[in-house]
């Protein structure tokens, strides 16, 4: 279990469950499954999905914070319930640790409901406010419903924290963008540019910086990832 590069406050990364079918175009998760972890055990069949009960076996430390299956999406629709049910007593038997789920699929945070275990973090990955096609996973503008959804509409899930990554970061409407991600009511928010070249769809540089202004003006704590000049502005 390695310290996570995507988000500084994470100290261990804990992967039950591997794989994505949600295809995003710009996945360093799925390239390296395909390319540098090729033909290892846990990769033997590139990115598909597989459940790896061993990891059931790890323990953890009451001040680590877990990032639970940063090498896939753990609540895509293809997950079986009862792979859950396994994970989630690991998750509730250490009661005092952190753990963050992170998703494209926030619709199955709202269906699990009370299995859900109290000391998680609902992360949804989120780029735009914009619907750019870049997977087959639910578009953004559904990502931000739900998630505001699960704040305002279902009591349930009251007591849980939500993150946002808006990473990598896409051109969206400035004040739009800002009062949903408001709305949503965020323990905090992680903003970040592409890392990997895939001439993506990108704001100014100077429109992301207005952005975090304004979410830190709000009161959210916000993690500065990669930020860089867009990659249209460094060709002109």
């Amino acid at each position: 279990m390695r310290a996570s590069r995507m988000f500084p406050f994470i100290t261990k990364t804990w992967n039950p469950v591997v794989g994505c079918r949600h295809g995003c175009i710009y996945c360093w998760a799925k390239e390296l499954a395909e390319g540098k972890l090729k033909g290892t055990k846990r990769y033997k069949t590139g990115f598909l999905p597989m459940f790896w009960p061993e990891e059931l076996r790890k323990s953890f430390k009451q001040d680590d914070f877990v990032f639970v299956s940063d090498m896939g999406d753990l609540f895509g629709e293809w997950v079986p319930r009862e792979w859950y049910e396994e994970i989630f007593g690991v998750i509730n038997g250490h009661y005092r640790t952190r753990f963050l789920f992170m998703t494209k699929n926030p619709w199955r945070y709202y269906f699990l409901g009370n299995s859900l275990p109290r000391n998680a973090i609902l992360g949804c990955t989120i780029e735009s406010n914009r619907n750019f096609t870049v997977s087959i996973a639910p578009r953004q503008q559904e990502r931000i419903a739900v998630m505001k959804r699960l704040t305002f509409d279902y009591a349930a899930t009251a007591v849980y924290d939500r993150f946002i990554a808006i990473e990598p970061i896409l051109d969206f409407d400035l004040d739009l963008f800002c009062s949903l991600l408001i709305d949503i009511k965020p323990w905090a928010i992680a903003v970040g540019y592409d890392n990997y070249n895939n001439r993506l769809p990108e704001p100014p540089l100077a429109k992301t910086m207005q952005l975090i202004d304004r979410l830190e003006k709000a009161g959210i704590t916000v993690y500065r990832k990669t930020l860089r000049e867009a990659w249209n502005e460094r060709k002109m």
